[in-house]
């Protein structure tokens, strides 16, 4: 039973000046919220501009992109292929995967199922890159990028690791199974049911000029860009549109709406995945936590360049909230006013992290890791010969080719893992067109090896960025 009156609402007055004060300062350009209590919309308002150029003002039905909101839409897609029969959540990825498959480098690429690949805990490593109209022709199609990124990094089930390939993984399951462009197929099996209309695909090129345009962190106007990874971030929606499809999740039965789920299925998106050290879990598209009286939380953020989103659902209060901004540093803003407005209806909410990875600690070398390794990095055809030297708890260097080695820096441990940051060229094609030179490292001891994953990094995350997932494997050399 809720704790919250169905009738009960808090003055959202402070929230509107907030965001106004935020637009005045320069420190927001569009804002739009909504706000999802007993089975209707509460309260929906857009603010400042969609558009500046085109003097577009942002309202609750301006389409925002969402970034990585756009995953549990992904991960409803899938769903409604399990309802139809079509597949099986625990079935292995590769069974659907035809033209390329899941390779099992450092893991068993079998044991990689369709639910691990949207819960972050597959093996796969994370990606991120961003092309601008002119580099169109750079993008691979999901098939290729799964042949050129798909290598496990880790064991599946192993760790936690955000994981955009595998929504790029999760997009080929789909499209193969019914033969249709997965943009398409988002619309007809979860967009028009569900009744969204203001929603659209990034294939929908006609409706980008209604969306809202994204600007960094001063307000500067970002050049049109797509990503890598379309599945895990290209979605466009408005706040009326994420509140439908919040109270959808929250199995309210919203007039407009086909029940194309049973709740059986509603409550497969929620089921906890994996369960990190703070409680957190991953879910099939989204993550769960709880409030210190044992309140449920299910939510997901979203952030790229000139975007930053939030989603916040507790189903047990009939309750969401729900903040898009089309800047590069709205992450505070969309937090603010979420934290404000579920304040109002729960004085003991606190937000969840959206993480389910162990906390970072100063490293100390152990056996497991200390000493002199060598073995093969590998990903995008690059297949190089990997040295690291791990000779204390402050002191490591990793060499790549016949490159001279590098210091490891800001070493910590992140569970049983060592992350850490050094420099240097990967040989691969992706990586010498970007010079993505900055190395971030996450390194697992598993069956005497050591396993996990090379990020090469380049570019500012506040307009344009790239990472890059290169696999390395590790053994151990005596001295």
């Amino acid at each position: 039973m809720s704790s919250v009156p169905a009738h009960a609402r808090p003055s959202f007055e402070p929230v509107r000046n907030l965001i106004l004060r935020a637009i005045a300062q320069g420190k927001a350009t569009g804002v739009a919220v909504a706000v999802a209590h007993g089975g209707s919309i509460v309260w929906e308002q857009g603010f400042g501009w969609a558009n500046r150029e085109a003097r577009l003002k942002a309202t609750a039905h301006t389409p925002f992109t969402l970034a990585s909101i756009t995953k549990p839409f992904t991960a409803t897609t899938l769903m409604a292929l399990v309802a139809e029969g079509k597949l099986s959540l625990d079935d292995s990825a590769n069974k659907y995967l035809t033209n390329s498959r899941i390779q099992g480098t450092n893991g068993n690429a079998d044991t990689a199922t369709v639910r691990l690949l949207g819960a972050h805990v597959s093996g796969l490593p994370t990606m991120y890159e961003g092309y601008d109209r002119g580099e169109a022709n750079l993008a691979l199609d999901a098939d290729a990028l799964i042949s050129n990124y798909g290598r496990l990094a880790y064991s599946p089930r192993s760790c936690y690791e955000y994981s955009n390939i595998g929504f790029a993984a999760l997009a080929v399951v789909a499209s193969n199974l019914t033969g249709t462009d997965f943009g398409a197929l988002m619309t007809q099996r979860v967009l028009t049911p569900l009744g969204l209309h203001d929603s659209f695909f990034n294939t929908s090129v006609a409706r980008l000029r209604t969306g809202a345009a994204r600007y960094d962190s001063l307000g500067n106007l970002i050049p049109y860009y797509t990503t890598s990874t379309p599945a895990s971030g290209e979605l466009y929606a408005s706040a009326h549109d994420l509140a439908r499809f919040a109270m959808f999740n929250m199995k309210n039965h919203v007039p407009g709406q086909a029940p194309f789920l049973d709740d059986h299925c509603v409550d497969e998106l929620h089921k906890p995945v994996f369960v990190g050290p703070s409680g957190v879990a991953t879910t099939f598209g989204w993550f769960t936590g709880h409030l210190k009286s044992g309140i449920p939380v299910i939510f997901k953020i979203g952030g790229q360049p000139g975007v930053a989103t939030g989603l916040y659902m507790l189903p047990s209060e009939n309750l969401a909230c729900m903040v898009l901004t089309n800047r590069s540093d709205g992450r505070e803003l969309c937090s603010e006013v979420c934290n404000q407005v579920l304040a109002g209806y729960l004085p003991e909410w606190q937000q969840p992290e959206e993480t389910s990875g162990p906390p970072t600690s100063p490293f100390v070398v152990r056996p497991s890791f200390g000493g002199h390794w060598r073995g093969t990095l590998a990903n995008d055809g690059a297949k190089m010969q990997a040295e690291l030297n791990i000779d204390s708890s402050d002191l490591a260097t990793l060499s790549l080719g016949d490159k001279p080695a590098a210091r490891i820096t800001g070493m910590q441990s992140e569970g049983v893992a060592l992350t850490g940051v050094s420099v240097g060229l990967i040989d691969s094609p992706d990586s010498l067109r970007t010079g993505a030179k900055t190395l971030k490292i996450k390194l697992l001891p598993q069956e005497g090896k050591l396993v996990g994953r090379v990020i090469a990094v380049a570019g500012d995350p506040n307009v344009k960025n790239v990472m890059l997932p290169y696999v390395l494997t590790l053994n151990q050399i005596p001295r």
